[in-house]
């Protein structure tokens, strides 16, 4: 049953974050930039990878893998200064 409540939170993560971009697109007239894609990326992959890892339909060794590279890709560039 937890498993149930965290997969549906991890897909309701995923909802607020394409909400909340397009809610900025349209308000506040935004493009979509590289730090954007990048949040997009997050929101989407690590809710997928915390999905699949619950449903055992990929291995821990896989999740590491997943998620280290995730987060090197949301920390690359960010002492650019962008």
């Amino acid at each position: 049953m937890l498993r149930l409540w965290v997969e549906v939170i991890a897909v309701l993560i995923m909802v607020a974050g394409i909400v909340g971009i397009f809610y900025s697109i349209i308000k506040h007239n935004l493009s979509l930039g590289i730090r954007t894609i990048q949040f997009l990326a997050v929101v989407f992959v690590l809710p997928v990878i915390l999905i699949l890892s619950l449903e055992r339909s990929i291995g821990n060794e896989a999740s590491a893998g997943l998620l280290g590279t995730i987060i090197g890709y949301a920390l690359s560039g960010i002492g650019k200064g962008e």
